[in-house]
């Protein structure tokens, strides 16, 4: 591996031991790419599979000698034994996240996705920006063993392929024809729920579909009664009372897996909407359920 780096180029990484052990799932390093105009790289029959996500900027690539471009919210897949080299256009350079990974799972699951070769190489990533940052994130906890966060990267790295596998066949199923008014809202609400971490905007959901903000809402208004906002948000207090009724998940848990970071912020929305915090909700459910006396 080759890498030019002049002063103007940072970089933020994080580095990992090879394991002791063999493992299918762990990762050589990880982070996040400020590139200058300067930035190359190169692997001749790489060792290992690459996935990076442009968030700003656009680039180029080269894999076994097929050109490709990409540009901010795409992501792009460099399978192992290719050889491939990337670089970063002068004027418009790349911000990106970038994840190096060995071992065996990688490269099955991307043969049972069938991305990464071809047509293949660069996706769409919209609206993944946030799962590519949580994986990140997690992978660059200090206090957390090795081991636990390769299991943890493991379990992300099939999310973001499945998401971008769920993409990839939203775009090729349109084939740039217009679609049925139904065929609209199923990709919006299928669009929703791959990204029910966060809030996805009208202005994302609009952009989707090739229509106006103003369409999407009264869409959604007609067919729903409700807005795109409200719906997403019914949809996680959904998704809140189904957890506290049948796991042990801490409340701060649920809220991080619903999309929200403040704990305090979801308990109160929910007590807004549910006329009561959560624990109070998930002793009621429980009392609920205890069988009656004899």
């Amino acid at each position: 591996m080759q890498k030019v780096v002049t002063k103007l180029m940072k970089e933020d990484i994080v580095h990992f031991y090879v394991p002791q052990k063999k493992v299918p799932f762990y990762l050589e390093m990880a982070g996040i790419s400020y590139c200058d105009g300067s930035y190359r790289m190169r692997r001749q029959e790489s060792s290992e599979t690459v996935l990076e996500y442009v968030v700003e900027g656009c680039g180029y690539l080269n894999v076994d000698g097929e050109n490709y471009m990409a540009s901010s919210g795409e992501a792009y897949i460099l399978r192992k034994r290719t050889t491939h080299v990337y670089w970063s256009d002068a004027k418009s350079p790349w911000v990106k996240i970038f994840f190096n990974i060995r071992g065996s799972l990688a490269e099955k699951l991307l043969d049972e996705y069938q991305l990464g070769g071809g047509d293949k190489v660069v996706l769409n990533a919209q609206g993944l920006e946030q799962d590519f940052r949580d994986m990140l994130e997690h992978v660059s906890e200090d206090s957390v063993a090795q081991s636990r966060i390769f299991d943890r990267a493991a379990v992300d790295f099939l999310g973001i392929i499945i998401k971008l596998s769920n993409l990839d066949k939203m775009g090729s199923e349109s084939g740039g024809e217009l679609m049925s008014a139904q065929d609209e809202m199923n990709r919006l609400i299928e669009y929703i729920t791959m990204n029910q971490r966060r809030l996805v905007s009208n202005q994302e959901l609009a952009d989707l579909i090739f229509r106006s903000k103003n369409y999407v809402i009264k869409r959604f208004f007609s067919d729903f009664g409700v807005t795109p906002y409200e719906y997403q948000i019914q949809q996680k207090i959904f998704s809140a009372r189904n957890l506290l009724e049948n796991t042990k998940l801490s409340v701060k848990e649920i809220s991080d897996l619903i999309g929200y970071n403040d704990q305090h912020y979801f308990s109160a929305m929910f007590k807004k909407r549910c006329g009561m915090s959560p624990a109070q909700y998930r002793k009621k459910v429980q009392r609920a359920s205890l069988p009656d006396r004899i």
